[in-house]
């Protein structure tokens, strides 16, 4: 009883990683995909280095999961939809959210996995640098 138990508490971790790990293959493209739809050239150069965050995090998940998963154009499309409708504010707003949730996520699973704790560091980071962006623009506003 214990072993399936543990067994069904791997499987479960498993499966979180494998969300995680398609997640930030995703988010590769999208933040790809916002750096060729945006036109400050610094605005660009820091989404291209967040993508590359991204998929440097993909790769530590793929050490654990042992899955090759492909990124999924989804995400983007939807993102870069809500960017030329809605605006940068309302697209860095959401962007800035879902780097801090998943830090929250994440947190989770760091004890079992220690080297998620990089990709922690790097998602509280996004979030701090998507946030100087939000702040830069809305400045602008005023």
């Amino acid at each position: 009883m214990k072993n399936e138990s543990s067994t069904e508490r791997m499987n479960e971790k498993k499966v979180q990683l494998i969300k995680a790990q398609q997640g930030e293959l995703d988010a590769v493209i999208l933040y790809r995909r916002l750096a060729k739809a945006v036109k400050n050239a610094k605005d660009k150069e820091l989404f291209l280095r967040i993508a590359a965050d991204e998929g440097k995090h993909a790769s530590i998940l793929k050490k654990y999961t042992g899955e090759t998963l492909k990124a999924s154009n989804f995400k983007a499309l939807v993102v870069i939809t809500l960017y030329k409708v809605l605006g940068l504010k309302f697209t860095l707003n959401l962007l800035e959210k879902g780097e801090l949730k998943a830090t929250e996520g994440y947190s989770l699973l760091v004890k079992e996995f220690p080297n998620i704790e990089e990709i922690i560091r790097d998602e509280a980071l996004h979030a701090t640098l998507i946030n100087k962006i939000l702040q830069k623009n809305t400045s602008k506003v005023h």
